[in-house]
């Protein structure tokens, strides 16, 4: 035999082995799936079909449906109470179509399959499990929709709420959904399950309305009270808002005067108490009187409402009816300054301060205590200054060279039928209420005291 013949046979016999591994590894992949297949994220590699459906039925044994509420809780439908079954028939197909001759392409590529399982249940019992599920049998609170409350605190926006009201037809719908989509769980919220709020803060009507309530809050007045800032703005004129019987939106003047008359309580000293350091070397709190500041809240609620209607960003101070004597003066504490008249009526003594420093002293008599006639304590200022008047009273008229009005009827003035000033003559014969003055201290202090200057008045 020649070698050539030998080439010749030796060649046909290693094809014929090859054809015959090839046809033999044919065979064995019609019956499993190539390497590197998965379904369904499972590895299906060198797995036969009948394998394959068991390994995914497997997976889905002791099937659960988690229903997630509103309220957070979760509930669970079993699949044993309903009858729940599956199958993968789906997985001879894909076996079918996978050509068993291509197996030497195939052994270096990844192939990844999605199938769907053919589910099924007893419908009758699904809804009755459904129907008993706590989230269906409890009362549940119907949705509310979103509103402008308006009140004596102004307007509010209250949100919606949801509730926790389901449509139970469209629970049972989409439960059945997900569990023909091979789903475990589902949200009845997302699922749309719940009945809803038909107006919501994001609702044109709702926004409409906070666009109106807004535009009569654009103003601002910054106010300075004496050194004290008080910003009116947005947030506080919406407390002023108000709705009328036509249900249009307007700021109550009558809410902002009230603001006006908290705000200016807070500041004015008109008819406040004050702590004094006497010139008897101690602290005394002085009782309440006409002198200090005093806002004129009757004449600022105009111009305050008028700045609101016309949106104005301003700052200015309030408008007032009464400003202390000095309250420029750096070096004061208080409202009260450096130049003042102080009066100590139960040791019949009168001082007067000129910036600071003492300008007059002297003894005085004031009104009578056992008559009822007593001088009023308190913090006042100086109304006038009048020359040779007669003081008029029910049973008297009494010429006086130099008058000083104070409060009412009390003012200070010379009293030359007096003797002697000081002492406790107060007690029994002292005067109709006014401050008798020597002579010549009451007229040094006419000429050189002006009118406004603080007189303070205490026992």
């Amino acid at each position: 035999m020649s070698n050539k013949k030998k080439v010749l046979i030796v060649s046909g016999c290693a094809a014929g082995v090859l054809a015959a591994c090839y046809v033999g590894v044919s065979i064995y992949f019609i019956q499993v799936f190539y390497p590197n297949t998965s379904i369904n994220g499972t590895d299906v590699s060198n797995e036969s079909p009948e394998s394959v459906k068991e390994t995914l039925e497997q997976s889905m044994m002791a099937y659960e449906m988690k229903v997630l509420t509103i309220e957070g809780t979760t509930e669970v439908l079993s699949g044993k109470d309903f009858d729940f079954d599956y199958n993968f028939d789906e997985v001879d197909e894909l076996k079918i179509k996978e050509m068993g001759w291509l197996w030497p392409v195939k052994f270096f590529s990844q192939t990844d399959y999605e199938i769907k399982a053919v589910y099924e249940w007893n419908e009758e019992k699904l809804n009755k499990k459904i129907d008993e599920l706590q989230c269906m049998t409890q009362e549940m609170t119907a949705p509310v929709n979103a509103s402008l409350n308006v009140d004596d605190n102004g307007v509010n926006l209250v949100k919606e709420n949801k509730g926790n009201t389901l449509k139970k037809e469209t629970v049972k719908e989409e439960i059945a959904k997900a569990m023909g989509s091979g789903k475990s769980e589902i949200s009845l919220e997302e699922a749309g399950c719940y009945e809803l709020p038909k107006i919501t803060t994001e609702s044109p009507e709702i926004q409409d309305e906070l666009k109106k309530v807004d535009e009569l809050c654009q103003a601002e007045i910054t106010y300075d009270f004496h050194g004290n800032e008080e910003k009116i703005g947005k947030e506080q004129i919406r407390k002023w808002i108000r709705r009328g019987e036509n249900g249009d939106f307007y700021v109550s003047e009558s809410a902002a005067y009230d603001y006006l008359c908290e705000i200016s309580n807070k500041y004015d000293t008109i008819n406040s108490y004050r702590d004094f350091y006497s010139s008897r070397g101690y602290w005394i709190t002085l009782n309440p009187g006409s002198y200090g500041w005093g806002t004129d809240v009757d004449s600022e609620i105009e111009l305050l409402m008028d700045d609101i209607k016309n949106k104005r960003v301003t700052s200015r101070e309030p408008i007032y009816y009464m400003t202390p004597y000095d309250y420029l003066d750096p070096n004061s504490p208080d409202d009260i300054g450096s130049t003042y008249i102080e009066i100590d009526l139960s040791g019949q003594y009168m001082w007067y301060y000129k910036d600071g420093a003492l300008f007059i002293s002297t003894p005085i008599t004031s009104g009578t205590m056992s008559t009822g006639h007593g001088t009023p304590s308190g913090v006042y200022y100086i109304h006038n200054r009048l020359q040779n008047i007669v003081l008029v009273g029910d049973d008297y008229r009494q010429p006086v060279n130099f008058w000083m009005k104070i409060v009412g009827g009390v003012g200070i003035h010379d009293s030359l039928w007096r003797s002697t000033y000081g002492g406790t003559e107060y007690l029994t014969s002292g005067s109709h209420g006014c401050i008798n003055t020597p002579y010549d201290a009451v007229e040094s202090m006419f000429w050189n005291v002006e009118i406004g200057t603080p007189v303070i008045m205490y026992y």
